[in-house]
Formats: structure tokens, C-alpha cells, sequence
């Protein structure tokens, strides 16, 4: 009897590039992930090892198996599909780039990281979903949903005085990939925008892929000018030294009387106690935010009962397969890695985005 043959695959003979999946990508993206080199293995980060990294009770942890399991990651993983690090990094002797699956990075950046592992972010992935968080609220202003859902709950028929975008100004402050996509749905409303931008030309001239609608784009120190004449003011900013408190009272005095103020950048881009002052005293007619400070925001927080503030708990973002389209973005990244090319969208530690 013959002996039985077994043939060593090409993939066997090569070293295998493990992947610590923090995410919950869904098992087809996870497949598109694999099929970029025959060498990939994922490994699925546990929930309990994600608890412990945010520090939650640890009567919810399993902290010896949580410790045990972060080792390993440490010791094998050279990619983390993530978003956020932890301290885990800190002693990650095999990490070499950290993917994450966020427009920012500001979650991070303080965490003890190597200067030798590359950080990379996804800027642009939720915009068209931000964009319409960020519409929906302005039309829900404009048309005073609040005031008539509150009379229709009474009981009561109490007409309001509605308004239109069309011709309102816009002020996107973060002119960049969620702030163009935001001027594209005013545009499609007749708004008019202008927008402020780190990297704007200092004449102000829009973009050469700017709606028609959008008059100009100046760079950071035109920011009262832009202020000033807005109806609606967007935040849209990464959170760095620069744009921490970004907004505070001499710039909440700038703005037009009775402006509306939307924040989907970081909570604390605003100083919180000189806009709930401008609120209280009528300066700003509202503020819709989708971020604070603290976040979470604790249950019962001054916050909550503030008139004419409107938090919603950072979820602007989400949306149906979010993970599957963060997978495919990604996946082209890391044929780039795997092939010793630069990476894409590489996060500026000292820009801080």
C-alpha cells in the first residue's frame, strides 16, 4: 500500500498576519476581509475582554480571562480593527497599525501608543447619514416640529410661524468630507452656505467640488465672519488643542441673534456653560448637538432640562451596515500593508486628526 500524500499548500509556508477584530463586522464582511491574502487569520475580541478595556463593573468581567486574553492579543495580533485602544497598546510587543473605524482619532491619541505603530482613521464613512441627522434637525427647526408635536400632545390646535432653508444661511465650521456632504443637502434646499477650513484658500474660495451654493470657505481666523451672518452654525471639527472650546462665549457673541447652533463634532469643541448661558438668555434660539461632555451624559444631568437644547446620544452616525462598509474600506487598506504601501487616511498625531 502506497503511503498517503498530504500537499503543503504555498499559504502554509508563509508567516500569518493575525488580526484582533474588535468590531462587530458581520461574518460576509469579515470573508471580504480574508480574502485579501490567503495568509490573514482574524480573531474575534471577546465582549468580555471590550468590557473590561472601558472599564465597566467588574462584577461584569471575567478579569483573569480578560488579562489572559489581552496578552495574547499583545503578543500576536500585528493589526487592531477597532475603536479605541485602552491601555492595551501600551505593551503590544507585535502591534504595527491600529485601523480605525472612525472619522476621528481624538478617542486615542492619549493612550500610550508607540511612535512606530501607525494609526489610521475612516473620514467620510458616515457623512451622508450625518448629513441627514444634521438636515433633519434644521428642518425640524425651520418648521417648529417641536412646538407643534408638544400642542398636538395637549390636545390643542396652536398654529406656529414656520420658516424655510431656502435662503438661509448655513456656517459649516469643518469644511471637510462630512461638512461638504452637509452644504450638498443644503444646497438641495436652496440654503446658502459658507464654511470655515483649516486648509482654505485665504481668498475664500470654495472648493472646486462645492455646490453653486456655497459663497465662500475661509480658513480658521475668519471664523467671526462667518459667525456673524449664519442662521444655522454646523460644528463639524475634529477635536484637537486647537478646537477645544472652539466655541465659547466672545464667539457665542458673535453669532447672529437667534441662530441655531448643531454640534456632531465633539462636546467639547463648545464651551457648555457659555452656550447654556447664550440659550437661557435667548442669544441662541436652540442647540441640537449629538455629542457632550461628559459622554455619556449621566442620567439626570443639568443638561437634560436645559429649554431649547436637544441632545441625542452620539448617534448621527449609525446606520444599517455600518460595520460591513468600514470592512471594505478596511480591506483596501490592508492589501496596501500587506504589499508595503502607504497607507491610506494615516491620522496626524500632532494635528491630533
Amino acid at each position: 500500500m502506497e503511503p498517503a500524500y498530504r500537499y503543503t499548500t504555498y499559504s502554509e509556508f508563509m508567516d500569518t498576519i493575525h488580526i484582533a477584530n474588535f468590531l462587530p463586522v458581520p461574518d460576509p464582511a469579515l470573508d471580504v476581509i480574508r480574502a485579501v491574502d490567503p495568509r490573514i487569520e482574524i480573531h474575534n475580541v471577546s465582549q468580555n475582554l471590550v468590557r473590561y478595556m472601558r472599564g465597566s463593573d467588574h462584577a461584569q468581567v471575567d478579569v483573569r480571562a480578560a488579562l489572559e486574553e489581552a496578552t495574547e492579543i499583545q503578543e500576536r495580533d500585528r493589526v487592531w480593527f477597532t475603536f479605541f485602544s485602552g491601555d492595551l497598546a501600551a505593551n503590544a510587543s507585535a502591534l504595527e497599525w491600529i485601523a480605525l473605524a472612525s472619522a476621528g482619532a481624538n478617542q486615542i491619541l492619549d493612550q500610550p501608543i508607540g511612535e512606530d505603530v501607525t494609526i489610521t482613521k475612516m473620514p467620510g464613512l458616515a457623512a451622508r447619514v450625518i448629513g441627514e441627522w444634521v438636515l433633519a434637525f434644521m428642518l425640524m427647526d425651520a418648521k417648529q416640529m417641536i412646538r407643534l408635536i408638544e400642542a398636538h400632545r395637549q390636545g390643542t390646535w396652536a398654529r406656529s410661524d414656520p420658516q424655510t432653508l431656502e435662503g438661509a444661511t448655513v456656517g459649516i465650521v469643518g469644511y471637510g468630507a462630512i461638512g461638504s456632504e452637509i452644504a450638498r443637502f443644503c444646497d438641495a434646499f436652496g440654503a446658502r452656505v459658507v464654511g470655515i477650513r483649516r486648509r482654505a484658500s485665504g481668498d475664500g474660495t470654495p472648493p472646486d467640488d462645492a455646490p453653486q451654493s456655497v459663497a465662500y470657505v475661509w480658513p480658521p481666523e475668519r471664523l467671526n465672519d462667518v459667525l456673524s451672518e449664519s442662521d444655522y452654525v454646523v460644528l463639524a471639527v475634529p477635536l484637537t488643542e486647537d478646537t477645544y472650546h472652539l466655541i465659547g462665549e466672545p464667539e457665542l457673541a458673535a453669532m447672529k441673534p437667534g441662530a441655531a447652533l448643531i454640534n456632531i463634532a465633539r462636546g467639547e469643541v463648545v464651551d457648555w456653560d457659555a452656550q447654556v448661558e447664550a440659550l437661557n438668555s435667548g442669544r441662541l434660539r436652540a442647540s441640537y448637538t449629538d455629542v457632550t461632555a461628559p459622554e455619556p451624559l449621566p442620567d439626570g444631568h443639568p443638561l437634560w432640562s436645559v429649554p431649547s437644547l436637544f441632545i441625542t446620544p452620539h448617534n448621527s452616525g449609525l446606520q444599517p451596515n455600518y460595520f460591513g462598509k468600514a470592512a471594505y474600506r478596511f480591506a483596501d487598506n490592508l492589501r496596501r500593508f500587506i504589499d508595503d504601501q502607504p497607507l491610506r487616511d494615516i491620522v496626524d498625531r500632532h494635528a491630533g486628526y
